[in-house]
């Protein structure tokens, strides 16, 4: 005979059941209706073949399909979203984004990958730092020598090196600092090597020529602070279907998904170098949706996985 105690439990464990099956059922509805996802993606993950890649890895394993509607800066892909052409945005973590979740266009910001810079500088190297491995420690020792440091219009780009900049202490010699307030045609490399300074750029658009270089070549890399985020955002469920924005969010878990961080960290690896052209990041357990995601959907199979624990 039961007490109302145990009573009391067995209750609780049946509504915790109903509430979980309930999840995987409106998951499972999200995957069985195939819809068109619209997307505006930053250029640089277009330029160098990642997302078009990336959307045949999700197309081979969900129904939906991707659609980009538009790339480029994060200025022109923003206004597509705000006008609502877009179901979803990525780009690098910023006010640009972050403000689109504030106004009310977007859900749920997560960051998903990384790109990384490198400090490059004159053959030269009047600092001596060429082969360093620790970003700060190099900063610290080119202001030290009175080089010259140029600091270049992305604001990106002038995070890094200030947080580098903070880490060690190292204040900036007006004297051989060169600001660049302006580079609407991307001559920062050339105007870097005039002046014989040092600078921080894009890894991957310093190895591809997409910014025009003389003979800057790469001094130090590979420190995890020299990384940024990429940040992906859903349209707010109120502003599209509710079909695509179901689908968005789905695909924005995709991008959090194990093994698509997996992936990730191998993908483009000999094509510029021996790194991956991106970088995963750190996805925690209690993220949000991420649990049913990988409850659901496991690595990206079809076939519906209906579990109480974590897919093997």
């Amino acid at each position: 005979m039961f007490t109302c105690s145990r009573l009391r439990i067995v209750l609780i464990m049946s509504l915790a059941t109903i509430l979980c099956t309930s999840i995987r059922i409106a998951r499972a509805k999200e995957k069985t209706e195939p819809v068109t996802v619209r997307c505006a993606v930053i250029g640089g993950m277009m330029d160098t073949g990642f997302w078009p890649a990336l959307v045949r890895r999700f197309e081979a394993s969900h129904d939906h399909r991707i659609e980009v509607v538009a790339e480029g800066p994060k200025r022109v892909i923003s206004r597509a979203f705000v006008a609502g052409e877009a179901d979803l945005i990525t780009m690098h973590a910023g006010d640009t984004i972050i403000n689109l979740v504030a106004d009310g266009y977007g859900v749920d910001p997560q960051p998903w990958a990384k790109n990384d810079l490198v400090l490059v500088g004159p053959a030269s190297d009047p600092a001596g730092i060429r082969g360093m491995t620790d970003a700060v420690q190099a900063v610290r020792k080119i202001v030290r020598t009175k080089s010259n440091l140029l600091i270049n219009r992305s604001l990106g780009a002038q995070g890094v090196l200030l947080r580098l900049m903070a880490a060690g202490g190292v204040e900036m010699d007006p004297r051989h600092t060169v600001l660049l307030l302006d580079d609407k045609n991307r001559q920062m490399l050339l105007r870097a090597s005039k002046e014989h300074a040092y600078t921080v750029v894009g890894r991957v658009p310093f190895l591809n020529g997409k910014i025009p270089n003389r003979d800057l070549v790469i001094m130090v890399q590979g420190d995890r602070r020299l990384r940024r985020p990429y940040v992906v955002v859903a349209a707010d469920p109120a502003r599209v279907p509710k079909p695509r924005a179901a689908a968005a969010r789905q695909l924005a878990r995709y991008l959090r998904a194990p093994a698509t961080q997996a992936w990730i960290a191998q993908y483009g690896r000999g094509k510029l170098d021996e790194r991956p052209l991106f970088f995963p990041v750190t996805v925690c357990a209690g993220s949000p949706g991420q649990p049913e995601y990988d409850a659901i959907y496991g690595s990206g199979s079809k076939t519906l996985i209906v579990a109480t624990g974590s897919p093997g």
